[in-house]
């Protein structure tokens, strides 16, 4: 349980030095995306890439080019993803969720924090983040496609062209 051999040991050291330096080779040819904050898609992508690694690694019955080939699949998965995201409009809305307006001009949209369960209390604590302690000083709150909320302050909403199509979609819905 303990102690099976140096053999078992040395194996697990030299699997783990190659899996290292593929995952490296892999994050620089795909390049600042890989590391930026995830998209749900790519959470899945580097859960399944940690699992990988992990196995083959540890794992006897998973040989270092099985353990190669499986990293290679999801790669190629995720830039044929990433592809068609960036082409196919359907293919964009199935994967990728859009920024959501929660809140503007000092007060919170309801209908819009309901459907993202998002709560006054996380709003408000973005927005002392943020280093504002009144809520209408701030323009608007957006919970982006990778979870985090960016606040923008200082004006009306209606002046914030980064808000873009996002304004005409929470007019009167609240």
């Amino acid at each position: 349980m303990w102690f099976d051999s140096w053999k078992d040991i040395a194996q697990i050291g030299l699997t783990s030095l190659c899996i290292y330096a593929l995952i490296i080779v892999v994050l620089l040819l795909a390049g600042k995306r890989s590391l930026a904050k995830l998209n749900v898609f790519d959470f899945v992508v580097t859960i399944a890439l940690g699992s990988i690694l992990a196995s083959t690694m540890i794992l006897k019955d998973i040989s270092l080019s099985e353990g190669f080939a499986a990293i290679a699949v999801l790669v190629v998965l995720q830039f044929i993803v990433s592809w068609l995201s960036m082409r196919v409009g359907w293919f964009k809305r199935l994967i990728r969720s859009d920024a959501r307006l929660i809140f503007r001009d000092g007060r919170f949209l309801a209908q819009a924090m309901r459907d993202e369960r998002v709560t006054e209390g996380e709003i408000l604590a973005a927005i002392r983040k943020k280093g504002h302690g009144r809520t209408e000083d701030v323009a608007a709150v957006v919970l982006e496609t990778d979870g985090a909320l960016s606040v923008l302050a200082n004006r009306p909403a209606i002046e914030c062209s980064a808000l873009g199509p996002m304004l005409s979609d929470s007019e009167g819905k609240e």
